[in-house]
């Protein structure tokens, strides 16, 4: 089927496929990109991927499989008449799944592909705005670190055109409850219990940002994703993810590595003022001490460190 589509639509395919993991992430939702097959009574999953947020049982992966467009209804009809739709899935007997299906659509308009998001934990608002994100993406995103992956403690909120927190999931109140904001929906983001003027700025500029600040004893990484990339365009998507804990892992481990650096460097210098010792006593008959004394008097008075003074004379006696 991919060979049958345009420059243009496989350029877009390519870049919406760079953020489908981050999409899946934000919206805790599967989510799967469809092309019909050759044969009509079958439709080709080009990509699915399971989200790091996933609340309910993981399915199984059926990327590069085909499957019978009786199987899949909704996402039949959205590419037949090119329509976003909404239903239930049932997974197993008695448990269901909101499922979202979204038309892909090139610059003429004409309905190429389908996008669905199959979730056991709906937020109408988050899926819309994850969707509109994944569908305004200007280049492949994959290596651009705004828009890595979220993990299962990430906060999420979705902001409007007027700074205001419109949708927001259980870990994100989680983390404003920790800062003492209580509700958080119809707040503003530059609140003053808030003040996030990054999130303003992405917004009024339609570039993605993030910064990472401390906050009732909290370190917290922020990430603004606006929706349009485009100043002034509309919302944008907030994470925001608790760094504490991680930044002082970092800070042990650099101590750590600095202080096996100074061991290494302790352990090479040794060794070569044993070798360097062992050159005097042979040469001038001295003991170690006497030969070990002569080396430091000779560092201080030609202010040369002790490891260089050691590697200059072992070099000499080569």
């Amino acid at each position: 089927m991919l060979s049958t589509l345009t420059a243009e639509q496989k350029n877009t395919l390519q870049t919406l496929l760079s953020g489908l993991e981050l999409a899946a992430d934000i919206a805790h939702a599967r989510v799967t990109l469809y092309l019909l097959d050759g044969d009509r009574k079958f439709l080709q999953v080009l990509k699915q991927v399971q989200p790091l947020t996933q609340r309910g049982k993981e399915q199984p992966d059926l990327t590069g499989r085909k499957v019978r467009v009786v199987e899949e209804p909704l996402v039949y009809r959205t590419l037949q008449n090119n329509i976003p739709l909404r239903g239930m899935r049932e997974l197993e007997l008695g448990v269901f799944n909101s499922f979202w299906v979204y038309p892909l659509r090139d610059v003429r308009g004409k309905c190429y592909g389908a996008l669905s998001f199959d979730t056991v934990d709906p937020d109408e608002v988050i899926i819309r705005e994850t969707v509109e994100l994944l569908l305004n993406l200007p280049r492949p995103v994959d290596k651009d670190a705004n828009y890595k992956r979220l993990t299962a403690a990430d906060g999420l909120l979705v902001v409007d055109a007027n700074k205001v927190i419109i949708a927001a999931n259980n870990e994100a109140r989680h983390l404003f409850q920790v800062m003492g904001i209580g509700e958080l929906l119809g707040k503003r983001t530059n609140h003053l219990a808030i003040n996030w003027p990054v999130v303003g700025k992405a917004i009024d500029t339609g570039i993605a940002a993030s910064k990472e600040f401390t906050t009732n004893g909290l370190l917290l990484a922020l990430r603004v994703l606006p929706v349009v990339p485009k100043a002034k365009a509309g919302s944008a998507i907030v994470i925001l993810q608790d760094v504490t804990e991680l930044r002082k892992r970092d800070e042990e481990l650099q101590k750590l590595n600095a202080e096996l650096a100074d061991l290494k460097e302790s352990l090479e210098t040794r060794k070569l003022l044993d070798r360097a010792k062992g050159i005097l006593m042979t040469a001038y008959g001295m003991t170690e001490q006497e030969a070990y004394r002569k080396l430091q008097q000779f560092s201080m008075e030609k202010r040369i460190p002790l490891k260089e003074l050691a590697e200059r004379i072992i070099k000499s006696a080569r």
